[in-house]
């Protein structure tokens, strides 16, 4: 199966500050299963801080909207918190996104968030069919 993006949605009554106490673990497990750990260990600490400092206001964090090979993006929406990975189009190995994901969402399982993953759900991705 070759999936593009996977997108995480939590139940409603999770909050972007819900998230801030498990932030860390979950990016950082993001930046290793996708191969984008920063050799620098202040870079991750300074990707870490900004999101954080989001969180913890209870707003929508960046995520990780850099360069690379797969992102991690939290949509701007009216309600409701959720999130995608997806992988750049120029990147090879589409079953990245699978196992980032399923990486992801057993972390969030083992921490209490019920949430549900889609597959593919990216108008760009749609089009492109």
């Amino acid at each position: 199966m070759k999936v593009r993006s996977a997108h995480i949605k939590f139940e409603r009554d999770v909050k972007y500050k819900d998230l801030a106490p498990i932030f860390k673990e979950m990016y950082t497990r993001f930046l290793d299963k996708s191969g984008q750990m920063p050799e620098d260990e202040e870079v991750l600490d300074m990707l870490v801080f900004e999101n954080m400092l989001d969180l913890e206001r209870n707003r929508k964090p960046e995520g990780f909207n850099r360069q690379g090979k797969m992102r991690m993006i939290f949509p701007i929406l009216q309600n409701g918190v959720e999130f995608y990975v997806y992988k750049h189009y120029n990147a090879s190995k589409t079953n990245d996104v699978v196992k980032v994901a399923e990486s992801l969402s057993s972390y969030l399982n083992q921490k209490g968030f019920k949430h549900s993953v889609d597959w593919d759900q990216m108008e760009v991705h749609k089009m492109r069919k």
